[in-house]
């Protein structure tokens, strides 16, 4: 495999393991840990590097995104994202995985609105601003979506997009 290819499809393998890891450890009933949360992010993470690169990568890139993955998953855990999604009952989360799609996860409110959570690595320039455009369009086009917590694996940062009300003038 070429080592340039390998280093760009890497960390996008990475990102899909950390947010299978999670949107499986939200769906479970009871605490998330630390150990089993890296646990199944990494051996997700193995799994499609070997079903993509079945030739072979180099072991330094491996590595690189392992410990990536670590730390990512340790700030997750501190997050108070994580703590709020540890409290939520199981019929609150409506929908996860695959069947939240384009979402990661959607939650429903007490008040009954249901809210999206996107569980993805920005980037740290111009290509950043096109993330929030499409979640923002995202949100547009799911009416019974309130809002969209848009969360930086790599940062930690939460950021909300709400839906904007209109008021009619009487």
């Amino acid at each position: 495999m070429d080592a340039l290819l390998a280093a760009e499809r890497l960390p996008k393998l990475a990102d899909r393991a950390m947010r299978d890891a999670i949107t499986i450890q939200a769906t479970l009933h009871g605490r998330p840990t630390l150990r089993a949360l890296v646990d199944t992010a990494l051996r997700r993470f193995e799994f499609y590097v070997q079903c993509r690169h079945r030739d072979g990568v180099r072991p330094a890139l491996l590595f690189a995104q392992r410990d990536r993955i670590v730390t990512c998953i340790r700030r997750f855990t501190g997050s108070r994202l994580a703590k709020r999604l540890e409290r939520l009952e199981r019929c609150e989360i409506t929908a996860a995985g695959i069947d939240a799609s384009p979402f990661d996860i959607i939650v429903r409110a007490r008040n009954g609105a249901l809210h999206a959570i996107v569980l993805r690595t920005l980037a740290h320039d111009a290509r950043r601003l096109d993330s929030l455009r499409l979640a923002r369009l995202l949100l547009t086009k799911r009416n019974e979506v309130a809002s969209v917590l848009l969360y930086d694996l790599e940062s930690g940062r939460v950021r909300a997009l709400r839906r904007k009300t209109r008021t009619l003038a009487a």
